[in-house]
């Protein structure tokens, strides 16, 4: 006879599960159970923080990021932080007990309807309802997390049940299941001639990748469709990295959160070959990029997707990589290898006046306060090609997106959908899932207070990472929203914070920290930070007065970057 927690704990070794984050909660037959498989136990000073870490490890790696959540507050906590990880398709397993089924609806102390709570942020919701069937239903979460469509899922079992004994059972995992990508949605027959023959039809072509290109490795497909037709490639922010952005192709990040001359050249564009991107208001800003007399090509694993947003020319349900394959074989089966076209010379003229105006308006002289595009640019001096930068949202991930160029292609670059503090959290993760890489989260002072704690985290595991805070005292996204949309009516009282030296609270839970004041004092602060051996979180004052790169105020304010 074995117990059920062995069980779990078994199913999960056989998928390769190095890592399982939590917050301890009571539920002692399960640890045993992980500890006895050899399974890293990361507790955390939080719940929300320990899917953040899942999340990070889990759009790294590829493989499911399991977390826990005791039943009761401990699922609730789970549940408020798993919109992210739901948000970016990302393969996070919640894995939660519920109350005894001795004690169940007789008001037991932390009793609460648990599926319900997480029907909205998953894509498979279940209970383990007998106990022989609980590494069964281990797989079948597995199986729900990286399927054709990824996505966080839920898996609940009663917490008196993990110490049943059972019969053992076979111990196995699903292969291909277990890691994204798992199953390729080919094209149908003519959909790659059809892609081809539309974007020889088009004067001002671009191709527009985004996250699905990411979750399905399409990133060197789409070089070569960039390369063989002399197309230039637009991504959106959660699609960052399928194209090397030093390439004279790229065209970096457009949006809300953007490359102004990005956005103007997509704009430009006659036609627009869509892949792995929903075509959300993010990235289309507010359905103005690109633009309605635009032709559309849409490729996408989501049939609910394609023509949701766009009157789409051609709808494709596929897989990234297998269409872009195609379409490349298509393209070398006719011979066809354009050297640079007019249209994309101009795009890569515009580009390099774009980076020329990011970095005259990012020098100044000594004394002045630091501007944050030079601190993106001091960053990427620093950064070896392929070390992971995880960014916050709102000005952090526009800053990152616009102005940190990343130069090798694949998972090199992730961003918070919307949850402000989820970047420190999530780049721990992150490190764990890729040991030979550093990892450096970039947030401001307003996103690194909601889990500063996990420092402690970082130092307890030896986890090695870079925080680098951006320091204005303040919330500038909402402060510049005001200023200049509301008439410079500014409401101090619901932006501004005190001046806290992070980096001197990172020292008093004793890993390293270092204040920046001078630009100058930046590049060698990275260096160290980066070969440092442990955690290191450098809090960089910045001008509170320079906007960050995006259309909020583009009524309001001349944007040139």
């Amino acid at each position: 006879m074995s117990r059920v927690a062995e069980g779990i704990a078994e199913t999960l070794k056989a998928y390769g599960t190095e890592y399982f984050f939590m917050v301890t909660g009571g539920d002692q037959d399960l640890w045993i159970a992980l500890a006895d498989q050899g399974i890293r136990m990361v507790n955390c000073r939080s719940e929300q923080a320990a899917v953040y870490l899942a999340d990070g490890y889990a759009r790294t790696s590829g493989k499911p990021g399991f977390v826990y959540g005791q039943y009761g507050p401990g699922v609730g906590n789970v549940v408020g932080a798993l919109a992210e990880p739901y948000w970016a398709m990302s393969p996070v397993i919640s894995l939660t007990t519920s109350i005894r089924t001795t004690t169940r609806d007789r008001f037991e102390y932390q009793e609460l309807d648990q599926l319900p709570m997480h029907a909205s942020v998953t894509r498979w919701n279940r209970a383990v309802v007998r106990p022989e069937r609980a590494p069964e239903m281990v797989r079948a979460a597995i199986r729900a997390a990286t399927g054709p469509i990824p996505g966080p899922v839920h898996l609940e079992i009663p917490s008196d049940m993990l110490r049943l004994d059972v019969e053992p059972g076979e111990v196995r995992a699903d292969p291909p299941f277990g890691r994204v990508p798992s199953v390729r949605t080919a094209p149908p027959a003519g959909a790659a001639a059809g892609i081809v023959d539309a974007l020889l039809e088009g004067e001002r072509p671009v191709l527009l990748a985004g996250n699905g290109v990411l979750l399905s490795e399409a990133w060197d497909e789409v070089a070569a469709v960039a390369e063989l037709l002399s197309v230039p490639v637009a991504t959106s922010m959660g699609g960052k990295g399928a194209i090397r952005e030093d390439s004279d192709l790229a065209l970096g990040v457009i949006g809300r959160y953007s490359r102004k001359v990005a956005n103007d050249i997509v704009r430009d564009a006659d036609l627009v070959l869509v892949v792995g991107c929903r075509l959300g208001g993010l990235v289309t800003d507010s359905s103005t990029i690109p633009s309605s007399s635009a032709r559309i090509l849409h490729v996408d694993l989501d049939a609910g997707v394609l023509g949701a947003v766009y009157r789409e020319e051609l709808g494709v349900v596929a897989d990234a990589k297998t269409t872009l394959a195609a379409v490349v074989e298509e393209l070398r089966a006719r011979g066809i290898h354009r050297d640079r076209t007019p249209w994309a010379r101009r795009a890569a003229e515009r580009t390099r006046e774009w980076w020329e105006e990011v970095r005259r308006q990012a020098a100044r002289p000594p004394g002045q306060p630091i501007h944050p595009a030079a601190v993106i640019e001091r960053l990427r001096a620093q950064l070896a090609p392929d070390d992971i930068v995880v960014a916050d949202t709102g000005y952090m991930g526009a800053w990152t997106g616009a102005a940190f160029p990343v130069t090798v292609p694949g998972r090199s670059f992730l961003r918070a959908n919307g949850s402000l503090g989820w970047a420190f959290a999530a780049s721990l993760g992150a490190a764990l899932a890729a040991p030979g890489r550093r990892a450096v989260s970039v947030t401001g002072d307003g996103g690194i207070a909601y889990h500063l704690m996990e420092v402690e985290t970082a130092r307890r595991h030896g986890i090695p990472a870079v925080s680098l805070v951006m320091n204005n005292q303040c919330l500038a996204f909402e402060y510049h929203e005001q200023k200049l949309n509301w008439g410079n009516r500014v409401v101090p009282e619901v932006n501004d914070y005190l001046d806290v030296d992070y980096a001197a609270v990172a020292r008093a839970m004793g890993a390293r920290g270092v204040r920046v004041a001078e630009l100058a004092d930046l590049g060698d602060a990275l260096a160290e930070a980066r070969a440092a051996d442990e955690l290191t979180l450098l809090d960089v004052l910045v001008d509170r007065e320079v906007a960050g790169p995006v259309t909020v105020y583009e009524s309001a304010l001349t944007r040139t970057i």
